[in-house]
């Protein structure tokens, strides 16, 4: 039926629709008969992640142009994505060929270490950009542009949640789109990955993939195709550069001084606490297996903070948590331990620390040792995480070593600019000219172990082992990477005495965590050019195999500017199903099946995809709003808002309730749990990001894989 003459005619309105027998016939293309092999390939280039057509810039080498395709279609669909490419392969060039093609100034937020270098590869490139350094927003201070872009570098500091750097930012960035850059997105457990992703994307980014929530990644017992789109790290990279490994066990003198240690750690009877005891005894184990060096400083702290106990009457747990550092206070569950009482410190040790400090240390063994295997030909940095081993070893190493600390850097004695002492293990150290004699080895803490480029070294010495395999993999990364100047790299591993392994095990912690970390990284990485594939219509296949009578269908799922893919199943005409197992076996019987007939099916082709279209349809709404009580809030005040006839205040609370009912990124849920404790009038007040109305999702069919015993004509 046709609308009566207006200014909008002609218009069609609800009784000129007419039904349709299936939903499927709505989709304008009629199935094509297809070979498995063709169905193959257009499900491959269906689950390919997008790409940009734009022309990268010329600055970017080949290996890296994909990743730079991946990330700029990402940052256009979702706004965010995280760069996940190894240590070395230039993830700042590929961050700088994102940044060239944006009009206004984008700004970089990295390590305060790290901005020079930051500020020099921009220049280089041609690109203007602002730079702020994490150490400023973990001081609550925030940027002052308001750039579209942000590009976060070693994004992996900010997997916590909890902490002030994370809170302070994850709010400042919304409506912003976001870039993150880390090697290692998952350091100690999948959960780091899911607050990196929410810090960029809502929750429900990947929901027409079927994932309804970010927070699903934990149960998922392998990980998605879908986090392709969000995570980008290509395969086969052609960036290679040889590894020469090389171990220093204990000797007869290193396991005497950690039995020693270990003898004086057990005698103390720390805490009463059993957390609290358990990790001051970890930070002894961890200060031990590096040096006696190390061993003394953590028991002089110890002992100043028994004194400051014994004098106060407690300690709080601010000062243990203080004392056990970032990267150990992590093992006490803080919430068991009550947080207005003190925690109580055994002060009847201090005669036995005293007694263990008048011990003379003895670390000539293993330094020996070590520059036995560190050679005298190439440039050679050693990483240590604590500050008294690497002042023991440029003290025994003599006046030509370089060291580079936090707080200070220098030659020997003398203290030199940190820029000047890294710039001559750099890629310019042919034209270091700082002192008459460059040197040949460098002492550095784990403030050296992020972004640098020290490509001119050809050995690197892990002095001690590091808390994480994702601080291992930085360490070495300021080697292996472009622009190398050595054929190969040594890499020279010092282990612990076996007291100590036996107590800490760090190699068996970083070989758990190494494997977790690398296991999805390597699920996400992906190189397929399927998505270049043109698809002319459904590609249907049948298997004509008398085993089974099953179904595989893939469809491609949109709503607005998003886009996924879902893979469904189903077997012996039973319910649907989207895991991964049942669609995984069916692929494989389709391989290696060599009974396959293109010339139709006993099923009704167009029934079949219609049941799969309706199941999609049904399970990719939009995921759950985070803020129920929120929501109601907002509604009462709604309601007396229209009482008053206040049209400004209405506008401002429409508005605030798509905000709040959308499901959040990170610091969407971080700005509304702010907003529960102000005022009614504050809360109308608030300027929040506008979010668009929920748009419908449309699916159309990839391709189907149905497996039948016999075979009927095709319709």
């Amino acid at each position: 039926m046709i609308a009566p003459c207006s200014r909008h005619w002609p218009r069609i309105v609800a009784e000129s629709l007419a039904d349709v027998a299936e939903p499927v016939e709505t989709l304008g293309r009629r199935p094509v008969r297809a070979a498995v092999a063709d169905v193959l390939a257009a499900t491959a280039a269906a689950l390919a992640p997008g790409r940009s057509r734009a022309v990268p810039p010329p600055f970017l080498q080949p290996q890296q142009v994909d990743a730079w395709q991946r990330v700029a279609h990402a940052l256009s669909q979702w706004g965010g994505a995280l760069l996940a490419e190894p240590t070395g392969t230039g993830k700042t060039w590929i961050a700088l060929g994102i940044a060239a093609l944006e009009r206004r100034c984008p700004l970089v937020i990295a390590p305060a270490l790290l901005l020079p270098q930051w500020c020099d590869a921009a220049q280089r490139a041609g690109v203007s950009m602002h730079c702020w350094s994490q150490e400023r927003i973990s001081r609550g201070a925030l940027p002052p542009h308001s750039p579209r872009l942000v590009i976060i570098d070693e994004a992996h500091r900010l997997r916590d949640p909890r902490i002030r750097r994370v809170r302070t930012l994850a709010p400042w960035l919304l409506g912003r789109r976001v870039m993150l850059l880390t090697a290692t997105p998952i350091v100690n457990q999948l959960r780091d990955l899911i607050t990196l992703l929410r810090l960029v994307v809502p929750e429900d980014a990947l929901v027409l993939d079927g994932l309804t929530v970010l927070g699903d990644l934990e149960r998922s017992p392998s990980p998605p195709r879908a986090l392709r789109r969000l995570v980008i790290r290509t395969a086969g990279q052609a960036h290679r550069i040889g590894r020469q490994g090389s171990v220093i066990t204990a000797s007869n003198a290193e396991i005497e001084r950690a039995a020693a240690a270990v003898g004086v750690i057990d005698s103390l009877a720390l805490s009463r606490e059993l957390g609290v005891r358990r990790l001051v005894r970890t930070v002894f184990y961890d200060a031990a297996a590096s040096s006696d060096a190390a061993f003394h400083r953590a028991l002089a702290r110890y002992r100043s903070l028994l004194l400051h106990s014994r004098d106060a009457g407690g300690i709080s747990r601010a000062s243990v948590r203080r004392f056990a550092g970032e990267a150990l206070q992590q093992l006490v569950l803080w919430e068991l331990i009550g947080s207005e009482s003190d925690s109580e410190l055994v002060t009847d040790d201090i005669p036995r620390i005293d007694m263990a400090l008048a011990r003379p240390q003895c670390d000539e063994g293993w330094i020996a040792t070590l520059l036995a295997h560190l050679g005298e030909t190439r440039p050679a940095v050693c990483f240590t995480r604590h500050r008294a081993t690497a002042q023991v070893l440029r003290r025994q190493l003599g006046d030509g070593t370089a060291w580079v600390t936090g707080s200070e850097a220098g030659i020997g004695p003398h203290r030199l600019p940190r820029a000047a002492i890294l710039a001559a293990f750099g890629p310019q150290r042919e034209h270091w000219n700082a002192r008459r004699i460059t040197p040949l080895l460098l002492i550095t803490t784990d403030v050296a172990a992020e972004g640098l480029d020290l490509q001119a070294a050809g050995c690197i010495a892990h002095v001690d082992l590091p808390w994480t395999a994702m601080r291992l993999a930085q360490r070495e990364g300021r080697l292996l990477r472009i622009g190398q100047l050595h054929d190969a790299v040594r890499i020279v591993v010092r282990h612990p005495a076996p007291a100590i392994e036996q107590r800490l095990a760090p190699r068996a912690r970083i070989t758990r965590k190494a494997t977790l970390s690398e296991r999805w990284l390597l699920a996400v990485a992906h190189s397929d050019r399927g998505d270049m594939v043109e698809i002319s219509g459904p590609q249907v296949a049948v298997v004509d195999d008398g085993g089974i009578n099953a179904s595989l269908v893939v469809i491609a799922v949109t709503r607005g500017g998003y886009e996924g893919v879902r893979i469904i199943t189903r077997e012996v005409d039973g319910a649907w199903d989207d895991s991964e197992e049942p669609a995984s076996r069916l692929w494989t019987r389709a391989r290696t099946d060599t009974t396959v007939e293109c010339n139709g099916i006993t099923c009704d082709v167009r029934s079949e995809l219609a049941n799969a279209l309706r199941y999609v349809l049904g399970t990719s709404g939009p995921g759950v709003a985070a803020a129920p009580a929120m929501i109601a809030r907002i509604q009462r005040l709604a309601r007396t808002a229209a009482a008053r006839r206040d049209a400004a205040a209405l506008a401002a609370l429409d508005k605030l309730l798509r905000f709040a009912a959308a499901p959040p990124t990170l610091g969407g849920r971080i700005l509304l749990d702010r907003l529960h404790d102000v005022s009614d009038r504050e809360l109308v007040r608030t300027e929040v990001i506008d979010r668009p109305r929920p748009l419908p999702v449309a699916a159309r069919v990839v391709a189907a894989l149905l497996f039948r015993s016999s075979v009927a004509p095709l319709r």
